[in-house]
């Protein structure tokens, strides 16, 4: 990386093209970017502003500009929630099939379904294919 480079926080004094405020520092060195990041800072004004949410939009503004300010973030979509990583699950052989399972099974064995056709159904079914095949 570059030094001197800015980090940034919001809410602050400057204002973004897109309406929202922000503030930085600069950092010189590798070990001080770090310090900055760890407390609070983003490496983007893009990204200050994202985890500030609407405050940064209303920072400074007076009433009633404020108030056509949330009047159009609340039109504006939310972005969509960051998924949580997945844990991997300890695979239990006591718990029932899934329906995916069970529809997976029954094409493999060439057992009739439909959507119509409930898990108990089909699960029956399944498991009397499975007996005349020998399977079971």
């Amino acid at each position: 990386m570059d030094f001197p480079r800015f980090v940034y926080r919001s809410p602050g004094p400057v204002r973004y093209s897109s309406g929202a405020c922000y503030k930085y520092v600069v950092v010189s060195s590798d070990e001080e970017m770090k310090a900055h990041l760890a407390a609070g800072w983003f490496s983007t004004e893009a990204e200050a502003i994202e985890e500030a949410g609407d405050i940064a939009f209303l920072h400074g503004l007076s009433r009633s500009r404020a108030a056509r300010m949330r009047k159009v973030l609340a039109k504006k979509p939310k972005p969509a929630p960051k998924p949580e990583p997945e844990i991997a699950a300890e695979e239990d052989d006591d718990s029932p099939p899934t329906r995916a399972e069970m529809e997976e099974m029954a094409t493999k064995l060439g057992v009739r379904f439909d959507g119509r056709t409930g898990d108990a159904l089909l699960a029956k079914r399944i498991e009397n294919k499975m007996r005349e095949n020998g399977d079971l």
